[in-house]
This record gives structure tokens, sequence and C-alpha cells, in this order.
């Protein structure tokens, strides 16, 4: 009899363990890695999971519950409705992984580094949504509830998405790729980063250059920007900076510029003769002139030493006009 009490005992005990999670579904009780991941991506979504212990406890489970009643409200993915029934399974764990990747990639489409969008809310993550916020007014608590994501939703509207439907080409005329030093980010030798992009047109000097959208000039240069080119920066309505570089500038500052209207040509600058249109983008965020030596702290970029104002960002994406 004792024996038999005493095998039962051990039956039960086993049967109160947490539950590790293997391929299957995560519910009350389970432990491991994939139950941590989750309790991150909660919690970076405004939902109260708790210690990031990997114990899904009472507070985890109706975290999940939450998350599920609402996860088609989220404000920035398409997800379907999901039941709210506590366990996290493959259509909610999918659901949690969408978000949070489209969150990363709308954060590093307007220029903040979220790293790999990896559907994980790791420190990276939480680090871009905290400098997304300090610029957007936010509190800066580095978690993405509703009022950070409508945020977000909406300055992706307005910078990418309104460049890619609305802005044209600021040279019509064929490109070489914007590949290795031409790109953003690209090392110069006197360890500074390459602050824009360069549209490369070989033997191109007079080729036309137009405006990207409506604006008014700002800055202006006639031929002390790179190799003795000149250089103009554009204030759009939305706020963002768009600043044409190694061209001769045909507009000066305080000039209204209309979409499409040719502001300039490019000029052969008098270190290789090379001919392109330099253009870097700002989120408008910041104030004052846009080259600012040895600046290391940036908005929407990762340290760095570009040399330019807080609030540049990377252009590249201005690639697909």
């Amino acid at each position: 009899m004792k024996k038999l009490i005493a095998v039962f005992t051990a039956f039960l005990m086993i049967c109160c363990l947490p539950l590790p999670v293997m391929a299957g579904n995560i519910v009350s009780g389970s432990r491991g890695t994939e139950v941590r991941r989750l309790q991150m991506n909660l919690n970076g979504l405004n939902y109260s999971a708790g210690a990031e212990d990997g114990i899904a406890g009472k507070q985890t489970v109706a975290a999940v519950r939450s998350f599920q009643s609402e996860a088609h409200l989220n404000g920035i993915a398409e997800v379907s409705r999901l039941v709210p029934d506590g366990i996290v399974g493959p259509a909610t764990k999918e659901a949690l992984r969408s978000i949070v990747s489209t969150l990363q990639k709308k954060l590093n489409a307007l220029g903040y580094d979220a790293g790999t969008a990896d559907g994980i809310y790791g420190a990276g993550t939480k680090a871009a949504v905290r400098r997304f916020q300090q610029a957007q007014g936010l509190s800066a608590d580095g978690i993405a509830g509703p009022a950070t994501r409508t945020a977000l939703a909406r300055a992706s509207s307005s910078l990418k998405s309104r460049a890619l439907s609305g802005w044209v080409k600021p040279i019509r005329k064929a490109i070489l790729p914007v590949t290795g030093g031409r790109a953003f980010g690209a090392s110069r030798s006197d360890g500074r980063k390459h602050a824009g992009i360069d549209w490369y047109v070989e033997n191109g000097a007079g080729t036309p250059v137009y405006a990207m959208t409506d604006g008014v000039v700002q800055e202006y240069s006639y031929n002390t920007f790179y190799g003795g080119t000149g250089m103009i920066s554009v204030k759009h309505p939305d706020g963002s900076v768009a600043r044409y570089g190694e061209i001769t500038p045909w507009v000066k500052a305080g000039t209204a510029v209309k979409k499409g209207q040719q502001i300039g040509v490019l000029k052969a600058n008098n270190i290789d003769g090379g001919t392109m249109l330099h253009l870097e983008l700002y989120m408008g965020t910041a104030s004052g002139s846009l080259t600012v030596t040895g600046n290391r702290s940036y908005t929407y970029l990762s340290s760095a030493k570009y040399n330019r104002r807080k609030d540049l960002i990377d252009p590249t994406f201005l690639l697909g006009l």
C-alpha cells in the first residue's frame, strides 16, 4: 500500500509541473524560450504579461486573452479575428509575429534602426520605438501601445508611402546602380558615413534635376558643396526636407518650387569629374543647418559619424520612385 501511495504521489507531482513548450500550443503552465518571447511581444505591444520569465502564469494567460480580443484592431497589420481562449496556437503566434515584424519594418522604413524584422520585440526594437516616441512627442517608454501604433501608421503614410505614391523622380536619365560607395551609410576614408545616396549619371553634366514634390528652398550653395558643386535643400509641406547636392542650382533660398519643376542640372565635381545627384532626406523634426560636423547622435539612425543634423534618415526607398 505504501508503495502504491508513493507511486501515486509521484504521478501527481509530475502532472503539476509546468509544461515545456515543444512544437504545440502555449497554455497555462507552459515554460521555455518560446514563452519568454511571447511575454516580450505582449509587453512590447502594451499587453501586461508580467515578468519575462518564460513561465505562462495567470498574468501571461490574461494578457494573451486581451491580445486575442483586440489583435484585429492593432492599427498597423492585417490580422484576422482570434478566439480569446488564452491558448497560443498557430493563429495567435502568427498574429503576434506579423504585428511585431510589421512594426519593425515600418520603423526601419522611416529611418529608425529596429534591426532585423524577426517578429521578436527585443531590446533593439524597444530602443527604436523609444526614439520614434521622442520624435513624436509621446511618452518614450519603448512600448508600442495604441497611441504609438497610430502615430507610426500616420508617419509611415505621410513620408514613405506618400513619397512612393505621389513624388516624382529627381533624375529622369539612366543612372548607375546605387551600390558600394554610392549607397547610404558607406564608409569614407575620413571615418564618416555617407549621408545620402548618389544617383550617378555617366558623362551627365547638364542633366536636369527635378523637385520630387512641392516645397520651399531653404539652404542654397552655388559652388561650396562637394568638389566645387552646388546644392539646395527643399522643405516639404509635411515637414520633411530633401537636399539635392552636386548640382548647379537654378533656384535660391526662399523660392517656392512645384513637383516636377526643374531646379538645376548636374555639375561635374572637380575631384574626379563625377556627375551624380547626391540626395539626402530629413524628417524635419530638428532645426538648423543640415550639416553638423562630427555629430554622432541621431533620432532615427544608429550612432555614426554622418556629419549631419540629428533627424537624418535613410533615403534609399526613394529609388523606388
